[in-house]
């Protein structure tokens, strides 16, 4: 399961007064998001990848913040997974409430800064059983990629999301095969590897375990 990290607070850096109400008594809020992906590439390992985008939602009435329905719409248009909502949701809206009633009511322009970082369950494949060829692929005359090749597969951040031929799931971060055309998922391709030294879709060969 992904593990969910999130605090607003009061960012006095970030002010943008275009284009809001001449109501003099209208709040608005300016929000920004220091949204952060965390990809554990390999528990054995201790691999990890971040990737770190900025988000800024601009003259936000205070009635608006308020609402559910306008957070969600922003985790929506952020890819943010729908299980963490329900803590950005009450991150948020404790901050605009606090700033609201304390120290900042005189203001006209609030803003917000919100760090929100996910980190991304394993791609790697721990399981000990899924590094044994067994006897039903042994018959079907497959034979297991060196696993020193296996080992030594370059990680890539995938600068197009596209599909794993294994699994049919995106890939944003994954493994690259040898031929550098085609990338899967670091756990997908550990297990194919382990049963046979083809890539899934060119067939290029890597050496294999009883490879002088």
């Amino acid at each position: 399961m992904d593990d969910y990290y999130c605090y607003a607070y009061p960012d006095i850096t970030f002010t943008n007064t275009q284009n809001i109400s001449s109501c003099p008594n209208e709040k608005y809020f300016n929000v920004e998001f220091e949204y952060t992906n965390m990809y554990v590439l390999s528990e054995r390992n201790f691999e990890t990848f971040s990737d770190t985008k900025l988000y800024k939602f601009s003259n936000v009435s205070k009635d608006q913040i308020m609402q559910e329905s306008t957070i969600v719409s922003w985790l929506s248009q952020m890819d943010v997974p729908e299980d963490a909502f329900r803590y950005v949701v009450a991150d948020i809206f404790k901050c605009a409430r606090d700033m609201v009633n304390g120290v900042y009511k005189n203001q006209r322009v609030l803003s917000i800064r919100v760090v929100l970082s996910i980190t991304r369950a394993s791609e790697d494949d721990t399981d000990d059983d899924d590094e044994e060829v067994d006897g039903d692929e042994e018959n079907n005359g497959l034979i297991p990629a060196a696993k020193s090749c296996i080992d030594e597969l370059e990680v890539v951040k995938v600068e197009k999301v596209e599909e794993c031929a294994i699994c049919l799931n995106d890939v944003i971060v994954g493994v690259a095969m040898p031929c550098l055309s085609h990338t899967f998922h670091m756990k997908c391709i550990r297990r194919w590897l382990n049963r046979g030294n083809s890539c899934p879709l060119c067939r290029i060969q890597l050496p294999t375990r009883t490879s002088k």
